[in-house]
């Protein structure tokens, strides 16, 4: 099944902040925690926070203790006084957006203007604004209301942040034509305009579309009724369970939205069974290849091949002959990173539930082939050597030190142990006398830097479901963005100083120019993870540990061509 991801889809700026807010209460706070209604319109994100010990407060009670949490979408000020008053202690999770329209329409009241607010009867932010308007509040929700309203004063126009722009501005433009004496504030936030704006886009380039979301949100539902203006089918979701296969089997391509309250999670577990359903007029051939490179994907074979692939890059590039040591790199790679993700299935749900409930399902076929996969590893490094089985002895010890101590926690440090873990492999392993080849030296120091940037990338896949789980990494501590930008730049200068070997040692062969080529494909990375990452991790994971191939087959193609 061909299928499109909108490129604005899952948690809007509001959402994200006030989940990350309640997270950090949540393993911060002593006493019981809670948010005082719904957090956000989505049952998975819920569920979550309610694993993570905060309920959901549907009364004010008369006494209370503990920490509340006031929702994205904002309440009013007489419900934050009754809590304060009942003895909580209020922290304030409500989107900039929505305090924004509090503020206007508050600030207006106050003046004496009418407020009319265009938005959903009943809906939380709409509540939380009609109680920062007071007496001055008017709801406007449907075109009978709006054309019941009789205004006799001075009055302004505001929107909840989720409604349609275009029907915001065509009545809004109605009311001023009949009752001049007013200003219009245009409310909804930029990322619903673009939003909707995208999944206009996306109807128009498939024959159906998937919205995601939770069921009582509005800017979800609001997503489905402009796929269905558009005149295509829609099929709304709260998760993967609920797709009807037989159904999508009528179409080729299929498009996947999301509401602003959806976890990227849900959203990759969408795409991921979408992609598994054969399309209309799809190929076997299309079919069993993609189907072959989910496989190696979920069983981590994918990645363990990308630990070979690094170790012949290397080899070659040192003149070793023979793949004992690429058969090592293979067999741990895969044997640790399969144990640490059965070990570690709390953040597996939320990075990768598919792969996780592959892992799950076959459990003791991947735990019997992990164990072999390391008893080959030792066995072979044993047999090339006692002082590779040491080497081999020393990198798994180190890992087993940074599993059960608080190294984990310092921000990095996953990445630096990985990357030393995996240069070790790749380059001493093979090397006859690691420590009297400076060549060696100089090829590992490349190696690690190429691993540093695989790993970057796989942390920006898994940004949403480390923080979920509490974990520390220096893509949460940095911001994405920054860490885009600092990998960017790791790659330009490494492309470059690669490029020009003799610098640091004189007799390197024409297969290093490998590592300038692979740092040149991170780079092209790090430019395709700006434009594509939201809920595509298997192409993207896929993409990422293809770097490692990318620079095997440059070093054997220039060995042999230069």
């Amino acid at each position: 099944m061909k299928v499109k991801l909108a490129r604005i889809a899952g948690f809007c700026m509001g959402v994200r902040e006030a989940m990350d807010l309640a997270l950090e209460v949540s393993s911060g706070f002593d006493g019981p925690i809670f948010t005082y209604g719904p957090l956000i319109h989505n049952p998975s994100a819920l569920e979550l926070l309610r694993e993570k010990g905060v309920e959901v407060l549907k009364e004010i009670p008369e006494k209370g203790e503990g920490t509340v949490i006031i929702r994205a979408h904002g309440i009013t000020p007489l419900e934050r006084n009754r809590l304060e008053e009942a003895g909580f202690q209020v922290i304030d999770g409500t989107c900039p957006r929505v305090i924004k329209v509090q503020s206007i329409a508050g600030h207006y009241a106050e003046k004496g203007f009418l407020v009319v607010v265009v938005g959903d009867k009943g809906h939380p932010e709409v509540k939380g604004i009609l109680g920062h308007a007071g007496e001055k509040g008017i709801l406007v929700s449907s075109e009978d209301e709006l054309k019941a309203l009789s205004l006799n004063a001075p009055y302004i126009i505001v929107a909840q942040t989720t409604q349609d722009r275009e029907r915001f501005k065509e009545w809004s433009d109605w009311l001023l034509k009949k009752f001049p004496d007013g200003r219009i504030f245009d409310t909804i936030c930029d990322s619903t305009k673009r939003r909707q704006e995208e999944v206009r886009r996306l109807a128009s380039e498939v024959e159906a579309v998937i919205v995601v979301g939770g069921k009582k949100s509005a800017n979800t539902k609001r997503l489905a009724e402009i796929v269905e203006e558009e005149g295509k089918e829609v099929f709304f979701v709260e998760t993967e369970r609920e797709i009807d296969e037989d159904a999508l089997r009528r179409f080729s391509s299929v498009g996947v939205t999301a509401g602003a309250s959806t976890p990227n999670w849900v959203i990759n577990g969408v795409l991921r069974r979408v992609e598994a359903i054969p399309g209309k007029d799809e190929s076997i051939f299309s079919r069993a290849i993609w189907r072959t490179l989910r496989f190696l994907h979920e069983s981590n074979l994918w990645t363990g091949l990308s630990g070979a692939s690094l170790c012949i890059g290397a080899s070659n590039i040192l003149g070793i002959k023979g793949y004992l040591g690429a058969l090592i790199a293979f067999f741990l790679v895969f044997a640790m990173h399969t144990l640490n993700r059965l070990i570690d299935e709390k953040s597996g749900r939320f990075n990768d539930p598919l792969r996780t409930a592959f892992l799950l399902k076959y459990k003791k076929v991947f735990l019997s082939a992990s164990i072999f996969g390391v008893v080959a590893a030792f066995g072979l490094a044993l047999y090339l050597s006692t002082l590779k089985f040491v080497i081999l002895l020393f990198v798994v010890a180190l890992g087993l030190l940074y599993s059960v101590t608080r190294l984990k926690e310092l921000p990095g440090s996953k990445t630096l142990f990985v990357a030393g873990a995996w240069a070790t492999l790749s380059v001493l392993i093979p090397c006859k006398d690691p420590f009297n080849s400076p060549s060696c030296w100089l090829v590992l120091f490349f190696v690690f830097f190429l691993v540093i940037l695989r790993d970057v990338l796989m942390e920006i896949i898994d940004l949403q479901g480390d923080r979920l789980v509490g974990r520390e990494t220096m893509t949460i501590l940095l911001g994405e963005e920054k860490v885009l930008k600092f990998t960017a730049v790791l790659c330009t200068i490494f492309a470059v100083i690669s490029s020009f070997p003799s610098i640091f040692l004189k007799g390197m062969g024409a297969s290093f120019l490998a590592f300038p080529i692979a740092f040149l494909y991170g780079l092209f990375l790090v430019k395709y993870f700006k434009r594509e990452k939201l809920g595509q991790n298997l192409r993207l994971e896929l993409m990422v540990e293809a770097l490692s191939m990318v620079f095997m087959v440059s070093s054997l193609i220039l060995s042999i061509a230069i």
